[in-house]
């Protein structure tokens, strides 16, 4: 009898390709320079070992475990985050109404160049020289003087 040993997939251990294929996907690279300019953590591992793949993996998906915490936070939390979330939506609102004021003024802006243009010529026709004759009779002189 031969004593093979059985090979069972790992659920525990994961391969080092499908960690790279994760982490190549979460990060959204590919490759391990583009990696290292994604996060300052990412600078100091080394890629060609597997502890440096698990450890990047574990910061990416510790990104989306804030997500998720950031859903459903501690009750101490929760009023900060509600007032954060107000200020976002006013300043939104606020950087909407700025952006929709420069425009009317930049509007206002190209109807007053129009209407100083329009002047402008109105002004140009009305000053130029134009001889207007006007008739005016003159009384004639007496040769016959009665002193």
């Amino acid at each position: 009898m031969t004593n093979k040993k059985k090979t069972f997939p790992s659920t525990t251990n994961p391969k080092l390709s499908e960690i790279k294929k994760e982490v190549y996907q979460l990060a959204q690279v590919k490759t391990t320079k583009m990696l290292k300019g994604l996060k300052v953590e990412f600078t100091s591992l080394d890629f060609r070992r597997k502890a440096s793949w698990e450890k990047a993996l574990t910061i990416l998906k510790g990104d989306d475990s804030f997500e998720e915490w950031r859903s459903n936070p501690p009750e101490k939390y929760k009023e900060i985050f509600n007032q954060i979330d107000i200020a976002s939506k006013e300043h939104q609102t606020n950087l909407e109404n700025t952006n929709k004021a420069f425009q009317k003024l930049g509007n206002s802006i190209k109807e007053l160049d129009k209407l100083t243009k329009d002047v402008t010529e109105e002004a140009s026709s009305l000053t130029k020289d134009n001889v207007v004759i006007i008739p005016i009779s003159i009384p004639k002189k007496n040769s016959n003087k009665s002193h």
